[in-house]
């Protein structure tokens, strides 16, 4: 793989290592720690301490709205058995004449959101206009899910960014298929990063989003990611050890959700399941746990 690495941002980087032959390049990853792109700490066998965990089955709620007629508050859960996304008559781009990166996909989401990410900066301009159709159909399956986080109420004082959309490959790389990098390629997965109030990585917030997204929407998979890729940041008080066994110190998180590939109806196999990695390795099949530096 060909990229110029005074160029490419720690982002980047951990967009490349979605796939299994980019991380087990030591050339690729010995650069990049190199070119302090990957913080030493990724090295590590560092010990975790699991907080918070849930199932992967949605929870029970209590509603007394006209979702269940009752004047009291009862129990319920969400009917997501179903294999069909409904489409706004206003933003559906299947309906749409011309599709470019400013389509609008619902209320301030457009599909430049999914295309121009930090991590996997793409075009779509050479692509014919079916292609584009298909490119916007598959992403538009994620509007439900960025409109539930902006009308939720946990969420008021974080935000959402897609950090990771479609990806063209680099000159060179191999992609393993099935993997999420190649899922990239055809607009059926995304990354997505939560922040705080402050503009940094808020990883109990990512939690409470992947849990709220898991009991509410439609998804074929939601991997719930914890790193420890990025660079520490060191001072004149402090040792390489310290930092790096620092009590504090917290998991970078991500949600990436995957979609099934979507019919032009917007029909489709939504399996709905779930998992919690640690630096790219499966830690939990079948739910998500919220882990801290022990």
């Amino acid at each position: 793989m060909r990229i110029n690495f005074n160029t490419v941002t720690p982002k980047q980087i951990r967009a490349y290592m979605r796939d299994p032959n980019n991380r087990t390049d030591n050339t690729f990853v010995g650069i990049a720690f190199a070119k302090n792109l990957i913080g030493a700490d990724f090295f590590v066998p560092i010990a975790k301490k699991l907080r918070s965990y849930f199932g992967k089955n949605a929870h029970v709620k209590y509603s007394n709205s006209s979702l269940i007629n009752s004047k009291n508050a009862r129990r319920y859960k969400e009917n997501l058995g179903i294999s069909k996304i409904l489409p706004s008559p206003i933003y559906d781009p299947m309906k749409a004449d011309q599709i470019h990166a400013g389509t609008k996909l619902g209320k301030g989401i457009p599909l430049s959101m999914f295309v121009s990410s930090p991590g996997t900066r793409a075009t779509i301009n050479h692509l014919s206009l079916a292609a584009k159709r298909d490119v916007a159909r598959q992403f538009y399956c994620h509007v439900p899910l960025i409109e539930g986080f902006r009308n939720h109420s946990n969420f008021k004082r974080n935000s959402l960014i897609v950090t990771e959309g479609l990806v063209k490959p680099e000159s060179g790389e191999s992609l393993v298929s099935g993997q999420i990098r190649d899922l990239q390629t055809k607009a059926r997965a995304v990354v997505y990063e939560v922040l705080d109030s402050k503009g940094r990585n808020d990883p109990y917030a990512t939690f409470q989003l992947a849990n709220y997204w898991k009991d509410n929407h439609l998804f074929q998979g939601l991997i719930l990611h914890f790193d420890t890729l990025n660079p520490s940041v060191y001072n004149n008080t402090t040792t390489h050890a310290d930092e790096v066994l620092q009590s504090d110190k917290e998991y970078h998180a991500e949600i990436i959700v995957i979609m099934p590939t979507v019919k032009v109806d917007y029909q489709a196999n939504f399996a709905r399941e779930v998992r919690t990695d640690i630096n790219f390795r499966t830690m939990i099949k079948d739910g998500l746990g919220y882990f801290q530096y022990k």
